[in-house]
């Protein structure tokens, strides 16, 4: 998702995007993403820990289930709750997994430009 708010924000906003834990870079998704005209393969990932100090106004969550170890975020971020399946957990065979990979990227992307054009934007 970073990869696409940024790309639709086009520097309005300051964006930083975190997991609970920082993992390995996605080759599934990275791929997924620069076919699609957006290179994420020199981000590196962030967990939670590494963000929490810094004051939000907004906080999207994309995952399921990971209320009980958010921690209170600084100031009062408006924090909106979009759910998004984990591919990356799925058992499918490579050209299913791409494909997979490719829809939830084109998912994203429908909801970043829409995040950024009804919640950014209007504020500028």
């Amino acid at each position: 998702a970073e990869g696409w708010l940024k790309y639709y924000g086009k520097g309005a906003a300051e964006i930083s995007s975190a997991g609970i834990v920082p993992t390995e870079l996605d080759l599934y998704a990275a791929s997924a993403m620069s076919d699609a005209i957006i290179e994420i393969s020199d981000y590196k990932s962030k967990g939670i820990a590494q963000v929490i100090d810094k004051e939000f106004d907004y906080v999207v969550i994309l995952s399921n289930g990971i209320e009980h170890v958010l921690p209170t975020f600084k100031g009062t971020p408006r924090v909106y709750e979009y759910p998004f399946p984990d591919v990356s957990s799925a058992e499918l065979e490579d050209e299913e997994k791409k494909r997979a990979y490719a829809d939830l990227r084109d998912e994203l992307e429908n909801f970043c430009f829409d995040f950024i054009h009804q919640k950014i934007k209007p504020l500028m």
